[in-house]
């Protein structure tokens, strides 16, 4: 049986793409996350997300419907997945970690695969080939430059699942631990792809881009291509709001400057504050916390004069 204490439930709901409240925000409280009601949905006297889901214990409750009380978080899953209580475990398998604390100690212990174990996709090249070249100068980025700096390898068009794509490995406590796609034809729906969380030494939302190449303070961006234009100081969330081992290593930081997407500036609920908000929010706790907000785009975006002016204003280099 799962043990629903292992298992991080945020970083299920942000691997599933299921908006969630995050702990704090209005209506949930630190130790919850809340989701919309997959028994009864939201209402409009009640707000979005009033389905409660403790971090710790994993118990969940609909506080307007009822649902979940003294229920295993496994009778949960069924419901969002529609599927049965095996496949509902197999489902979350993946985000059940026996010691959560391994990753803030940057312990040497691998969490899914041992690191010998881990491999990048076998059809890579450690070549920059000339497709992979042109899409890096279309985001207006020193291709050679970029594609050694980082240790980018190319896929070409033979590949079923990484064809015509950047891998960009992750790295933790300087040893590769996972790895992301981008998609250089901007065609596919998802221009962003993870590696698989049973083929990570650790699950990608554990970690944070770019991390081995910070020091006292960090900007916190969204995407790997933010990182590139950056450089050394920034590291990515790989999405919009932070899971729980991200804010911990973001916590042991002096200093944490976000600059998000500018949409990450507007909350999309009366109920939930903006993912940037919200994680200046969690972190000013712990450290001193500062927002960027950028008017427009991103900060792949930014052009080379603005990036040198913000990285003296940041880092006085």
């Amino acid at each position: 049986m799962l043990i629903a204490e292992s298992v991080d439930i945020e970083e299920y709901l942000q691997n599933r793409d299921i908006p969630y409240s995050p702990p704090g925000s209005k209506n949930v409280g630190r130790n919850s996350v809340g989701i919309s009601c997959p028994f009864c949905g939201d209402h409009e006297y009640s707000g979005d997300n009033h389905l409660g889901i403790k971090i710790d214990t994993k118990q969940w409750n609909c506080w307007i419907c009822g649902a979940g009380r003294n229920k295993h978080i496994l009778s949960l899953i069924v419901k969002l997945e529609n599927c049965s209580y095996k496949q509902a475990e197999a489902v979350l398998k993946p985000f059940a970690h026996s010691d959560m604390s391994l990753l803030l100690g940057r312990s040497e212990t691998p969490i899914n695969v041992p690191y010998e174990q881990f491999k990048l996709p076998p059809e890579c090249q450690n070549e920059l080939l000339e497709p992979h070249r042109k899409y890096l100068e279309s985001r207006y980025l020193d291709p050679g430059y970029i594609f050694n700096k980082y240790k980018l390898l190319s896929v070409g068009p033979i590949s079923k699942r990484w064809k015509l794509s950047l891998i960009a490995p992750v790295y933790f406590n300087h040893r590769i631990v996972s790895f992301l796609s981008a998609d250089i034809t901007r065609k596919r729906m998802n221009k962003y792809m993870k590696c698989p969380l049973d083929e990570s030494v650790i699950p990608i939302n554990s970690t944070v881009y770019n991390l081995d190449n910070a020091s006292n303070a960090v900007v916190v961006v969204e995407g790997i291509t933010d990182v590139w234009n950056i450089g050394d100081g920034a590291v990515a969330l790989y999405t919009k709001r932070a899971s729980s081992q991200q804010l911990k290593i973001l916590s042991t930081f002096d200093r944490v400057f976000v600059m998000l997407d500018s949409d990450a500036l507007h909350s999309t609920s009366l109920n939930t504050l903006s993912p940037a908000y919200q994680l200046a929010q969690d972190l000013s706790a712990f450290t001193d916390t500062e927002i960027i907000e950028l008017t427009d785009g991103d900060p792949a975006d930014l052009l080379e004069d603005d990036v040198r002016s913000l990285r003296r204003e940041l880092f006085g280099r």
